[in-house]
């Protein structure tokens, strides 16, 4: 007789319907919840490393700016000393953040393998929601804000956004350009949305030397006044496509599996994409290539805290749990790496991120 081969996953607990968890085997559902959490941790990690940086520090110095003028002297001459402006600390806060299971003995001696992982589905889905939620209000946010570290020690945190005219100390450009801290900023407003006005937040992100993989993140409410502006060059849909290129160079081809979360073309160099985090009415520029990346995706130190888990009471009853939770921060790093477009009024608003 053929033996079935193969690992049980959460199918197999959504499939259990008939019998009880208690029935089904806690060890076993221990094992299936723990990889599948696993696993969609491992998949939000993915997602915010597009433009976060996954790390434990909790502050950082960013802002030195090393630069000066070679003076010249005769042989008896000496050049007056010059001295580098010091960095500013940048904070990243560190928040907790749940969702009620109500798991309890009783629980789960009456209900199925499948309640379960709706449950945890349930639990996968908010917590994505949440960090969403972060990210968007880490980059579209002006204002700069104090953060108590009440999850460690209670040490206020300066949690800065990108340069916003906060008198804060900007490093020179790559061509020794120089910015006024006290004015200087990468939140800039305009009525209506224009190819002059979106080339400057995209210059505002160049300038500062950040130039490898500039990337602008738009709504999908915005795709099709960004694809009347002119120096807009759309990427062709391969349904409309036939035969070969007539400049012999091959054609970017647009991606039609996912219309909210796809490269639809360039502009002024940079490639112009549709994101499901992104907002009506604001635009998003940054250097993906960079190493400096925008943000900073906070977690504690112990792996064992990192990413969504289930704050088991007992760690030998790892089920019997009242909720899930994920400890996690987002706040800005390289404050120069990131321009915001607010195009529907002529002076930068924030948005209502909820």
């Amino acid at each position: 007789m053929p033996q079935n081969t193969g690992s049980y996953d959460i199918s197999t607990l959504l499939a259990a319907r008939f019998q009880s968890a208690a029935q089904f085997g806690l060890s076993t559902i221990t094992d299936i919840l723990t990889a599948d959490i696993a696993a969609h941790n491992a998949i939000v990690t993915q997602m915010v490393s597009e433009m976060a940086e996954v790390t434990s520090d909790r502050q950082r110095i960013y802002g030195t700016s090393v630069g000066g003028d070679m003076t010249e002297v005769d042989e008896y001459g000496a050049a007056p000393t010059q001295r580098s402006l010091p960095g500013s600390t940048v904070g990243f806060p560190l928040k907790l953040f749940q969702f009620n299971l109500g798991w309890t003995e009783k629980w789960l001696q009456t209900r199925t393998p499948a309640d379960l992982a709706i449950a945890v589905q349930g639990a996968q889905k908010a917590h994505l929601k949440a960090v969403t939620r972060e990210l968007k209000r880490a980059i579209f946010v002006s204002a700069n804000y104090t953060h108590r570290d009440h999850l460690v020690d209670n040490v206020d945190l300066a949690v800065k956004r990108f340069v916003n005219a906060d008198s804060a100390n900007i490093p020179d450009g790559p061509n020794g350009e120089a910015f006024a801290g006290a004015t200087h900023t990468h939140y800039d407003g305009e009525a209506s949305l224009t190819a002059p006005f979106l080339k400057a937040v995209i210059n505002n992100v160049i300038e500062h030397g950040h130039g490898g993989n500039v990337k602008v993140a738009i709504s999908r409410t915005d795709e099709t006044a960004v694809r009347a502006l002119t120096g807009f060059t759309g990427y062709q849909d391969p349904r409309l496509v036939f035969g070969a290129s007539t400049t012999g160079v091959p054609a970017q081809r647009l991606d039609i599996t996912r219309l909210d979360n796809r490269a639809i073309g360039i502009f002024e160099g940079a490639e112009v994409w549709v994101k499901p985090w992104a907002i009506a009415n604001y635009v998003f520029a940054w250097d993906a290539g960079d190493s400096r990346k925008p943000l900073a995706y906070r977690q504690r130190d112990n792996q064992a805290l990192q990413g969504l888990r289930i704050a088991s009471t007992f760690s030998s009853h790892p089920l019997v749990a009242q909720f899930m939770e994920a400890e996690y921060g987002i706040g800005v790093w390289t404050r120069t790496n990131g321009a915001v477009l607010y195009f529907a009024n002529a002076t930068y608003a924030d948005p209502t991120i909820s």
